[in-house]
């Protein structure tokens, strides 16, 4: 089976070969926009179906299909990647001291069958300075990054006190869970 990881970020690519997944890398500009009905846990799932169903009309019988989105989730509010330094420090502001949750949704599609499904880590913050913020943001550049940080990044080590779940997930992709839904299919590394 040929894998397309049908996403531009370079910590899936790297996740998936981490697992000894093969695969190429394919993405198309996908508005990430979504039904305004939608409970902000639904969104990923429904994005990263979006994602993978670029593809639909393209995928060949021995190919499957990744797509993925990430986003976190403060209370009831959406955090995802930045516009600029100003939104990046407003948002690890508010993470500051607080517990939030980061969501990932998954889509693998065949041509024959498709696997969606989110997965949930709860990310607990120490409280921050601004100093601290401001020196994170201007030296890691976090723009690319949903709610403005990478958990493997000096933020992390010093400013995260707790995971509840799925440390990966966190960096972008639940791989343990897309390792075994591959398996489900018929995929094999070995």
């Amino acid at each position: 089976m040929k894998i397309i990881l049908a996403s531009k970020s370079p910590r899936r690519a790297d996740l998936l070969k981490m697992a000894g997944i093969s695969f190429v890398v394919k993405s198309k500009d996908v508005p990430e926009v979504h039904p305004k009905n939608f409970l902000p846990d639904e969104i990923p799932a429904y994005l990263a179906r979006q994602k993978a169903g670029a593809y639909r009309n393209e995928i060949l019988e021995d190919q499957l299909v990744i797509g993925a989105d990430t986003v976190v989730i403060l209370g009831d509010e959406i955090y995802e990647k930045p516009l600029d330094r100003e939104d990046a420090i407003k948002m690890l502001s508010a993470l500051s001291g607080k517990t939030h949750r980061v969501v990932t949704g998954v889509c693998l599609l065949s041509a024959k069958e498709e696997i969606t499904f989110s997965d949930t880590t709860y990310v607990t913050f120490n409280s921050l300075t601004p100093t601290e913020i401001a020196f994170y943001v201007d030296h890691f550049k976090p723009y690319d990054k949903a709610g403005s940080y990478a958990c493997q990044e000096w933020i992390g080590a010093v400013a995260i006190q707790r995971f509840e779940g799925d440390y990966f997930n966190v960096v972008g992709l639940p791989v343990n869970r897309v390792y075994q839904a591959l398996k489900k299919l018929g995929y094999s590394v070995l």
